[in-house]
């Protein structure tokens, strides 16, 4: 081979090498902050790499960087991942459910632990995500419908004023309130149609 034979053909090999190289980066680069995990595991997501986002999710919150005071939100992120799976393969729907449900007991559980200073409509966004799991499930429809009933229910009873001031903004709480008793009734509605027991309403 001569010389500039050579030369081109190692050009183009260092052209082709390129983008390996910088996909190999980012299967094994870390990322370094909340912000950087966020957007890793929202790049995953529009991949539809489910597993490897609730990795990177699992990987933070062993980091000692890591604020335990975020376990709320992780644990919802990860639901709502393996949702988002169960909603798109139905091969493994049935574990993918169930693996949603627990990471929504995880997030209620931490929930429990800590003492909100402000508004936090987690528990609503937690309903959010059992709802849906019931529409998807063939199985656990009562269980799942059940849990966004209780968790609407106490969030409603965490909603107090007319308005809600944070960061300089004012956000007014009655259209909050009506779309909170929105999924609420949906999900008494959907228990009925399933003939599910009726529970009392505990506050």
């Amino acid at each position: 081979m001569t010389r500039p034979r050579k030369i081109l053909s190692y050009a183009i090999l260092a052209v082709l090498l390129i983008p390996v190289a910088w996909l190999a980066y980012q299967e094994t680069r870390i990322p370094q902050n909340e912000a950087e995990v966020n957007k890793r595991i929202f790049e995953l997501q529009k991949e539809h790499r489910y597993d490897k986002a609730v990795q990177v999710c699992r990987r933070w919150m062993l980091d000692p960087r890591y604020d335990s005071s975020q376990d709320v939100s992780f644990f919802q992120q990860i639901a709502m991942i393996y949702f988002m799976k169960a909603y798109e393969r139905p091969a493994s729907r049935r574990e993918s459910i169930q693996a949603s449900a627990d990471n929504l007991e995880k997030a209620l559980g931490a929930f429990d632990k800590k003492k909100p200073e402000s508004i936090q409509l987690d528990l609503y966004e937690i309903g959010r995500v059992y709802e849906e799991l019931g529409k998807l499930t063939t199985q656990s429809k009562c269980q799942y419908y059940e849990r966004a009933r209780t968790s609407y229910i106490r969030q409603l009873t965490m909603i107090e004023g007319e308005s809600y001031t944070a960061y300089g903004h004012t956000t007014r709480l009655a259209p909050v309130r009506a779309e909170i008793t929105r999924h609420l009734d949906a999900v008494k509605l959907e228990l009925s149609r399933a003939g599910c027991p009726e529970e009392p309403e505990k506050q």
